[in-house]
């Protein structure tokens, strides 16, 4: 019974957390851009959204959502202007565990087949210092869409920094960010193994964007 409580709890709490994962965001078709605004797209190679849940107390555990695509709109100008979408693959959620996973992937849990997309978009910015600010948003999971705050560092804009001796990055533009939220899971339908699997889920995001050339 113990053992089955365990699984169950590693099961609940990592799905909740990946789903709460916001950390991404939808297709740059869905967001209109200014003349004088920069768009960029998810660099995928380079962006990670990591979920964490204490785990009975003993220690803390996590997984990850594999595949995001998304946009981002801004201008280190006029950072309270930008905004952001994005969409993870729920299929793409990995404990590193595949029975885990597979009962991740079920009706019983994020029910992929039915809810194939975990989904942010952004609708308000709010700087902090220059380096730091708020970015508050919608989270889909599961059809259920509770308001998110993410606490953002901006760490980077500008030419890439590997174009001044690797001639593939020469005019790349590339901006980079970290985010870190937390949700409740209870709030998205997700109770089980509460409150032996806590109920907060911290969503920890590295994300690196590729400038957009735009088309005349």
């Amino acid at each position: 019974m113990r053992h089955r409580t365990n699984w169950l709890g590693r099961l609940w709490s990592g799905a909740i957390a990946i789903l709460a994962s916001l950390v991404g965001f939808a297709s740059l078709a869905c967001l209109s851009v200014a003349a004088n605004e920069d768009s960029w797209a998810f660099d995928p190679e380079h962006t990670r959204v990591r979920i964490t849940w204490d785990h009975l107390g003993v220690s803390r555990q996590s997984a990850r959502i594999e595949k995001l695509h998304g946009a981002l709109v801004f201008s280190p100008t006029e950072p309270e202007a930008g905004r952001v979408e994005a969409t993870l693959i729920a299929r793409s959620l990995s404990s590193g565990v595949p029975a885990l996973d597979r009962a991740l992937h079920s009706a019983d849990f994020f029910d992929v087949e039915r809810h194939p997309h975990i989904t942010f978009r952004s609708n308000a910015v709010k700087a902090k210092t220059d380096k730091t600010g708020a970015v508050s948003g919608d989270l889909t999971i599961r059809g259920i869409t509770r308001p998110v705050t993410l606490e953002v560092i901006w760490n980077f804009t500008g030419e890439h920094p590997l174009a001044s001796f690797n001639p593939v990055y020469a005019g790349k533009w590339v901006a980079g960010f970290s985010a870190r939220a937390v949700i409740k899971r209870g709030e998205f339908g997700m109770t089980l193994a509460a409150p032996l699997v806590s109920d907060e889920v911290v969503i920890e995001i590295e994300a690196e964007f590729l400038r957009r050339i735009a088309t005349p």
